[in-house]
């Protein structure tokens, strides 16, 4: 790369912003990692491996927080290259139909989906100035149908309806934003960097196979997911 590339990650609560930022910032891009809430404040009090990325506080629920997102990256940068929404919540870990609460699940669509959406809507016009512009989409194995159905796969048994559910969502959201942009130059994929060993119902971590592959995404080294 000549110049170095623009990119925002979002970070609400499952810890891979840093990672991911980190990730980035070793391949030659300028990062802005949006965070909300109470990720805000465990990132703004962690001296980290790096501190090079710009932190910005971020509600992804808010228009009005993510057009403010927006006037920076293009006050700043006036582009944007990459856009990685990797901001998510999951509770109601092993609730059956009688414990789930409808207002937890609006939550978790409100942040695993909506946002997607609505920050996708709110940048597009900063991906189309940016440099091969793309978008990643965050998801998740326990939001792919086919997989949960097989009783050998590792998630099968989990029991997790809003957050499985939203990721199934995103998935379908994703498949219709690919064929949306095929005509331009904003790529979109989606990505699931959580390997069952690697992870428990609160703690995650990106294994190197799984960075190699995200490290081949952000150079164009694979097809968009179809």
């Amino acid at each position: 790369m000549n110049v170095n590339r623009i990119a925002v990650v979002t970070e609400s609560g499952n810890g891979l912003g840093k990672s991911f930022a980190n990730i980035l910032l070793n391949n030659n891009y300028n990062v802005i990692l949006a965070a909300s809430k109470k990720s805000f404040e465990l990132l703004s009090q962690d001296g980290g491996v790096h501190q090079d990325y710009k932190l910005v506080k971020t509600d992804f629920t808010s228009a009005e927080s993510l057009l403010e997102l927006k006037t920076k990256i293009d006050s700043e940068f006036g582009r944007l290259d990459l856009l990685v929404n990797n901001a998510e919540i999951a509770n109601g870990f092993g609730q059956k139909i009688d414990q789930i609460n409808l207002d937890e699940v609006r939550l978790v669509y409100e942040t695993n989906l909506f946002a997607v959406i609505r920050i996708i809507q709110v940048l597009k016009p900063l991906l189309e100035k940016g440099i091969d512009p793309n978008i990643i989409n965050i998801t998740s194995a326990l939001g792919d149908i086919n997989k949960m159905r097989d009783d050998e796969f590792c998630y099968s048994n989990y029991c997790m309806t809003a957050y499985a559910t939203s990721k199934a969502a995103l998935n379908m959201f994703t498949h219709l934003q690919c064929k949306e942009f095929k005509p331009s130059k904003i790529k979109i994929n989606s990505f699931d960097p959580i390997a069952l060993k690697n992870c428990t119902h609160n703690s995650v971590t990106i294994c190197d196979g799984i960075k190699d592959d995200f490290i081949a995404l952000i150079r164009h080294e694979e097809s968009p997911i179809q």
